[in-house]
């Protein structure tokens, strides 16, 4: 008869561990490799992407996260709360010179998103009154 609740009790926990989005408070549908595409806010247009190089971020299982900009290379820390949302550190980077402007206000603005979206391949970190971030996995 015990084994009978088993199965319950296991569904009972993985829906309570989820929010609405399916992103649960252990998501590690983050974890991989990520270049950042475009920003969509108001001021996007100020920052312009270089061509040739998109910034890549690469969350990792430990909470740390390595940042590949233009030129420099940054690291930093982010966890999840309760209901799924993400805290980003700012990062701590080599010397900040010769980067793109997009990738400097990427790297700024890491430390600002509030939560995310995952939707197959492609990442949107939300940055509150400013808009997001779109990104595209390009490994896991």
């Amino acid at each position: 008869m015990r084994y009978f609740f088993a199965p319950f009790v296991f569904l009972l926990v993985v829906m309570i561990s989820c929010n609405d989005d399916n992103n649960c408070s252990c998501n590690t549908t983050i974890i991989g490799q990520w270049q950042a595409t475009e920003f969509m806010s108001v001021e996007s247009v100020l920052y312009a992407k270089n061509d040739d190089y998109n910034p890549v971020v690469e969350f990792k299982n430990d909470g740390t996260y390595l940042l590949a900009l233009d030129r420099n290379g940054c690291i930093g820390d982010f966890e999840f709360d309760a209901s799924g949302n993400i805290s980003i550190t700012g990062a701590s980077c080599t010397e900040m010179c010769c980067d793109s402007d997009f990738s400097v206000k990427f790297g700024a603005m890491l430390g600002q998103v509030s939560s995310f979206e995952i939707d197959r391949d492609e990442l949107k970190l939300q940055v509150s009154g400013w808009g997001w971030i779109v990104l595209e996995r390009i490994s896991d």
